[in-house]
């Protein structure tokens, strides 16, 4: 998904660089946010928000991987645990990429009919 979401950008921007950086910054920057150290205990609102709103949403796809849980464990971004289950995220990734298909559709017609 995340290939036809840089796709949809770059029919949109119609430029590549511009929409490598775009794709990297919508992909990348919210789940480097979101995982930022802390110095206080468990994650914050907006750490959840990211990880539930963005295209970093599909991160929560590693969720799916079996892990020991007698082992203790704080249930932090930066330990692996997501505000979303494997598929919502990965639901939530689809939406961002069919909106921009959509939109890049839209824009294809109008600019090149």
């Amino acid at each position: 998904m995340s290939a036809v979401l840089a796709l949809a950008i770059g029919t949109i921007v119609r430029r590549s660089a511009p929409a490598v950086a775009i794709v990297i910054v919508v992909i990348f920057v919210p789940y480097l946010l979101a995982t930022q150290p802390q110095q206080d205990n468990g994650s914050t609102a907006v750490e959840e928000w990211l990880l539930r709103i963005t295209p970093a949403a599909a991160a929560s796809v590693q969720q799916a991987i079996p892990r020991f849980y007698q082992l203790v464990a704080i249930y932090r971004v930066n330990d692996g645990y997501y505000p979303l289950a494997p598929w919502a995220g990965l639901a939530v990734e689809c939406a961002w990429a069919a909106a921009a298909l959509a939109l890049a559709s839209f824009l294809l017609r109008r600019r090149d009919a």
